[in-house]
């Protein structure tokens, strides 16, 4: 892998991975996208069905992926001979979502009672763990859009761009304690900080863009991640 370009799943990322990802098929003849690979299929064949597609998984879906039919087809007009690689698979967006509705029943379960129980969380995380497995392709060029993904990849990487801020959003951080890369002794501010951060931060936010901007201008949390030994670059 000679690249490994990282960018965190917010909206404000998505004009500059677009404006990048062109120099990078010119230069690399080669693209890994962490797409779904039927999406990446549909999107070249019929993109109108990909975006009633990307619609059933919700609107953020959506902002984020509805410029990549588009993208594709120029790719295969300008760049006829690059390898274009969509590693992902469509179960991966079913599991989002179906991981977003279990943690929004923990916190109103949390929301109604008062009370966290510490062994669901972990129990959730740990069974996301085991199925939402995503193997990085030894290619030259590999888009990465996950913190946890993004820290087992680099080291295999000569050259790292960052397209948003790397930090790891309280979901990353439970995901990494649940496959024991984070120590238990983070479980419960863990937890906290994922109430507050989808309760305060994503519920009430205009999009997923502004949701990460207010969870990395609070210092306190900042200052959490910090302690915990993990990298943080801000933008």
């Amino acid at each position: 892998m000679d690249l490994i370009i990282y960018v965190p799943r917010i909206e404000a990322s998505m004009p500059m991975l677009r404006n990048v990802l062109m120099m990078v098929v010119k230069r690399y003849k080669s693209l890994s996208l962490p797409l779904p690979r039927e999406f990446c299929r549909l999107a070249v064949i019929n993109p109108n069905d990909t975006i009633k597609l990307l619609r059933e998984f919700g609107g953020s879906f959506t902002r984020l992926l509805g410029w990549v039919p588009k993208f594709l087809r120029e790719i295969m007009v300008t760049e006829p001979s690059a390898v274009l690689n969509c590693y992902g698979s469509i179960d991966r967006f079913r599991r989002s979502v179906d991981m977003g509705v279990s943690i929004a029943k923990l916190i109103i379960r949390y929301r109604l009672s008062g009370k966290v129980d510490y062994g669901d969380w972990l129990r959730l995380f740990e069974d996301m763990a085991s199925t939402d497995l995503l193997v990085q392709p030894d290619q030259p060029a590999v888009v990465v859009d996950d913190y946890v993904q993004f820290l087992e990849n680099t080291a295999k990487s000569s050259n790292v761009v960052l397209l948003g801020p790397l930090v790891p959003t309280p979901i990353d951080l439970m995901v990494l304690i649940s496959s024991g890369r984070l120590s238990n002794n983070y479980l419960a501010s863990v937890v906290n900080y994922i109430i507050n951060y989808i309760g305060d931060y994503v519920v009430t936010s205009r999009d997923l863009t502004e949701a990460l901007l207010r969870l990395i201008s609070d210092q306190e949390y900042i200052n959490f991640v910090r302690s915990t030994g993990l990298p943080i670059i801000m933008n």
